[in-house]
């Protein structure tokens, strides 16, 4: 298995993955899709600058295994991120046998919005799993009962579109998506007022015209609280995003990440 170089938008899924623990279930989750594409899988791990930078401050106690308070030196955490990553390749390498997909993998010292924001300039397709919870309150979908049994109702694949080609790429990967995954297809669209927002809808249904999914399409103020808002409460299994889009801003991804609290795909349009 060789790396290829980075020359135009390859037919390739690229998943970025930090020491985060939720990564490896969002890699399982992408290469479900990859194969559905019909696409390589291609991981790339990130070790965090910000926690080697905070290994060699004094008083620092981190443990990316267990969580535990332990004494770390930034050699400890240099050793405990080739752990993850190793343990990130042989999963990269093993689903991509399983889904009989190409793969590559590749190892970057960098912050993930920024690794992921550089990455969709050469990638098609760039996904990033849920960011680590700041607090400890659970975002997942309330139960219902059903038979006398809990049930956990899926949530959907949610799609911000915001016109153009690269939203017109969105929408049509996001019904993908959907279809594979057998999930519902939510499109939200940010407009500014009630005209803007009625021709924005129609673009996004005329966009729509040719894939088999139906959607539910949604209107949002043109504002970043209430796209945040939305996003918070819809309860998305997959979220998708023109990388060009304002959602996908130097400003506004890792808030977007957060708020969603779910795979997140930047989407670039072909070139």
């Amino acid at each position: 298995m060789m790396a290829e170089q980075n020359i135009g938008k390859r037919r390739r899924l690229l998943v970025a993955m930090d020491c985060n623990a939720e990564s490896l279930a969002g890699l399982r989750r992408a290469a479900t899709l990859a194969s559905g594409m019909q696409v390589e899988l291609a991981g790339l791990f990130l070790e965090d600058v910000n926690l080697l930078r905070m290994s060699e401050l004094p008083g620092h106690e981190i443990s990316l295994a267990t969580g535990s308070g332990m004494a770390t030196s930034r050699a400890d955490m240099e050793r405990q991120m080739r752990r993850r990553a190793s343990a990130a390749r042989a999963e990269v390498e093993r689903l991509a046998q399983a889904f009989s997909l190409s793969w590559t993998f590749e190892v970057r010292r960098a912050g993930l919005e920024h690794a992921l924001r550089e990455a969709a300039q050469t990638e098609e397709l760039v996904c990033s799993a849920p960011a680590p919870p700041l607090f400890s309150h659970s975002k997942a979908p309330s139960p219902r009962v059903l038979g006398g049994e809990l049930v956990r109702r899926p949530g959907p694949v949610l799609a911000v579109y915001e016109g153009g080609p690269g939203g017109a790429r969105v929408l049509e990967l996001a019904a993908r998506a959907a279809q594979i995954h057998k999930l519902d297809l939510q499109v939200l669209v940010p407009a500014r007022g009630s005209a803007g927002g009625t021709r924005a809808l129609g673009k996004a249904k005329e966009a729509l015209a040719t894939s088999d999914m139906d959607a539910t399409m949604r209107r949002l103020p043109l504002s970043e609280r209430a796209l945040l808002q939305t996003l918070a409460t819809a309860r998305g299994q997959l979220l998708f995003l023109d990388a060009n889009g304002k959602a996908a801003s130097v400003e506004r991804l890792a808030a977007v990440r957060e708020a969603v609290n779910c795979d997140v795909f930047l989407v670039s349009s072909q070139s």
